[in-house]
C-alpha cells in the first residue's frame, strides 16, 4: 500500500511539474525555479574550477535558463569518490544526480531503498536518453528488489568497449624476417628467436610480465579464454564461474604455456613480484619484445611506451597482434561492458527535482549538446574538423585558457568516451587522438574489439563475494605465481593444489551462489558461445 501511495504521489508531482519544466501552463510563468545539484568529479586540475567552468555555463544557458532550472555542480574528489559519496548518502546530503564506479555501493543503497526507481521518469521525460543508452546498456542499471526488474541507475554508455591486446616489436619481427604471430606456436618461435639473437641486448626480455597484486588475473582472461574447451562449458557454467575463468575446462593450458616460457627464460625474471617501475623502464629502454596491455597502452602519454622507446631505440616500435590462440581460428575474448559508471538519483531528492534530473540527462544526449560538452568551443578547444565533422586537433586541458578548460567525460557523464554518431566514426576519432600513430592504433582497436564478449554481472548481491572475495583474491596470486614458476614436471600438481585452496577458502561458495543467481535469472550478460 505504501508503494502504491508513493507511485500516486509521484504521478501527481509529475503532472504538476510538467508545465514548469516544459514551458507549458501557468507554472512556467510563475517565476518558480528548481535547483538541481549534480555530482562532478574534481581531479585537481590547475586552472579548472568545477563550480565555475565553460561546460557549466553552456549547460545553464542552453538547458537551465530555458527551463528555469539552476544547475549546480558539486565537486567530489575523483580519487575518494566512493568514500565521500557513501558518507553523503548516509547523511542524506548527496547531490540530486550522483555518479560512481562503485557498483556494490549502488546495489547496497538499492537494497536499502535509498535510490529512486526511474522507469516512469524515463518513460515520461527521458525517451531520447533511453534510446541513446539502449537496452544492452540499460540492463546494467536494473535491479530486482522483489517486484521484478526495475531501473534504478543509468549506466554511462561506454563508447569503446575494447579492453586488451597483445603488443609485439615490429622492428624485432623485421630483423628476424618473421610475420606477425597469429597463434601460440608462432609466438613461441618468435620469443625463442628474440632470446637467441639478444635483440634487446644482454637484458633481452622476450615476454614482459609482472604481478598486479590488486587483481592477479587481470589481463589473463584474454589469454585463458582462447584455450577454453567450450564443448564442456554450459551457459550456466559461464555465469557460475564469472571472474574465476581459471577454473573452467582448458584455462590452465594457457598458464602451462606461460610455465614453459618462464622455464626457458623467455619471461621477465622478476615475474611474481609487483615491480611496475622496473617493467616500464625495461619497456621504454628497448629490452622487451612482447606484452599484454590495454588496447591503447603503448601510445598513452602517461607512460609514453612508444614515444620514449623511439627516443631510446631509433626505429623501434610496437604494433598489436592476437597471438594467444591455440590455432588460427578466432576465439572470443573479454571486453569491457557497454556500461560504464552508474548515474542515479537518491531517494532524498524531491520528485520535482528528479524530473529535472532526467530532463537534464535527456537534453545532454542530444547530438549538438553532447558534441559541445565533449569537444568545447571551436577556436578555443580545437580549430579544425575533418570531413566527418570530428575535431582533429583537440587541445589538452593544460593548453587551453582557464575560461575554456573542461573535462569531456565528467561533463557529459552519460558517455564514457567521445561519441560521434557511429562505431566507425567513434573508432576513427579514438585513433585520431594519437597523432602519428593513427593507423597502428586503429589496428589495435580492431583486434581488441573483434570477437569480444561483455562480462557477466549480477542483479543482486553475491554475498559469498563479500565474505570471501579478499581471501580468494590473495590466493589467486599464489596460484598464478606458483603455477608459472614451478618446474614443468610439477605443473599439474601445483595447479591442482593451489586451485583447491581457492575453492576450499570461499571460491566454491562464490561459484555455487553465482550458479544459483543464474537459475534465478539474477544476472546480466550473455554466453558468447551459446549459439555455436
Amino acid at each position: 500500500m505504501k508503494k502504491l501511495k508513493k507511485l500516486a504521489s509521484m504521478a501527481l508531482v509529475m503532472a504538476m511539474a510538467f508545465g514548469t519544466l516544459t514551458g507549458c501552463g501557468s507554472d512556467k510563468e510563475s517565476g518558480d525555479w528548481v535547483t538541481l545539484r549534480v555530482e562532478m568529479y574534481d581531479r585537481s586540475i590547475a586552472g579548472f574550477n568545477v563550480e565555475d567552468c565553460w561546460q557549466l555555463h553552456y549547460i545553464q544557458e542552453n538547458f537551465g535558463d530555458p527551463n528555469k532550472i539552476k544547475v549546480e555542480w558539486v565537486p567530489v574528489s575523483r580519487w575518494e569518490e566512493g568514500t565521500i559519496l557513501n558518507t553523503k548518502l548516509s547523511g542524506h546530503e548527496a547531490p540530486d544526480i550522483c555518479m560512481t564506479y562503485g557498483g556494490d555501493m549502488v546495489q547496497q543503497y538499492v537494497d536499502q531503498g535509498g535510490i529512486k526507481p526511474l522507469d516512469k521518469l524515463l518513460d515520461e521525460y527521458g525517451k531520447e536518453l533511453k534510446e541513446f543508452l539502449g537496452p544492452d546498456v540499460l540492463q546494467y542499471g536494473q535491479y530486482d528488489t522483489g517486484n521484478g526488474m526495475e531501473q534504478y541507475a543509468l549506466p554511462a554508455r561506454r563508447i569503446i568497449i575494447a579492453a586488451q591486446t597483445n603488443y609485439i616489436r615490429k622492428d624485432w619481427l623485421e630483423k628476424l624476417n618473421m610475420d606477425v604471430p597469429t597463434n601460440i606456436d608462432e609466438l613461441y618461435e618468435y620469443l625463442k628467436a628474440a632470446k637467441q639473437n639478444n635483440l634487446g641486448g644482454d637484458r633481452t626480455i622476450p615476454y614482459s610480465s609482472d604481478l598486479y597484486s590488486a587483481d592477479p588475473f587481470y589481463g589473463w582472461t584474454f589469454q585463458m579464454d582462447a584455450f577454453l574447451d567450450y564443448s564442456k562449458i554450459t551457459e550456466e557454467d559461464w555465469v557460475a564461474y564469472h571472474e574465476l575463468h581459471y577454473a573452467l575446462p582448458g584455462a590452465k593450458e594457457a598458464i602451462r604455456w606461460m610455465n614453459k616460457f618462464f622455464n626457458e627464460g623467455l619471461v621477465t625474471d622478476y615475474f611474481g613480484i609487483e615491480n611496475t617501475d622496473q617493467t616500464k623502464a625495461d619497456r621504454v629502454n628497448g629490452y622487451d619484445g612482447f606484452w599484454v596491455g590495454n588496447w591503447d597502452a603503448a601510445w598513452r602519454m602517461e607512460d609514453s611506451f612508444q614515444i620514449d622507446l623511439e627516443k631510446n631505440v631509433p626505429g623501434a616500435s610496437w604494433i598489436a597482434c592476437d597471438a594467444f590462440k591455440p590455432s588460427d581460428e578466432s576465439k572470443p575474448h573479454e571486453t569491457y561492458t557497454a556500461a560504464g559508471q552508474l548515474i542515479f538519483i537518491p531517494e532524498d531528492s524531491s520528485d520535482e527535482v528528479a524530473i529535472a534530473a532526467i530532463k537534464y540527462l535527456n537534453w545532454m544526449c542530444q547530438p549538438e549538446n553532447l558534441f559541445a560538452l565533449q569537444n568545447g568551443e571551436k577556436g578555443q578547444n580545437y580549430t579544425t574538423v575533418d570531413a566527418n565533422g570530428i575535431p582533429t586537433d583537440l587541445k589538452n586541458i593544460d593548453q587551453v585558457d582557464d575560461a575554456y578548460k573542461m573535462h569531456a567525460t565528467d561533463g557529459a557523464p552519460i558517455c564514457n568516451g567521445f561519441y560521434y554518431g557511429s562505431d566507425e566514426l567513434n573508432f576513427a576519432a579514438s585513433a585520431n587522438a594519437y597523432p602519428g600513430y593513427a593507423d597502428v592504433v586503429a589496428d589495435s582497436l580492431k583486434i581488441s574489439n573483434e570477437f569480444g564478449y561483455q562480462p557477466i554481472s549480477f542483479t543482486r548481491t553475491i554475498q559469498a563475494r563479500v565474505d570471501y572475495g579478499s581471501t580468494v583474491l590473495s590466493k589467486e596470486a599464489d596460484l598464478l605465481v606458483n603455477a608459472v614458476t614451478c618446474a614443468p614436471a610439477d605443473f599439474d600438481a601445483t595447479w591442482d593444489k593451489f586451485l583447491a585452496e581457492i575453492l576450499n577458502n570461499g571460491g566454491q561458495q562464490i561459484i555455487d551462489e553465482q550458479r544459483a543467481a543464474y537459475k534465478e535469472g539474477a544476472y546480466r550478460g550473455f554466453y558468447p558461445m551459446k549459439d555455436k
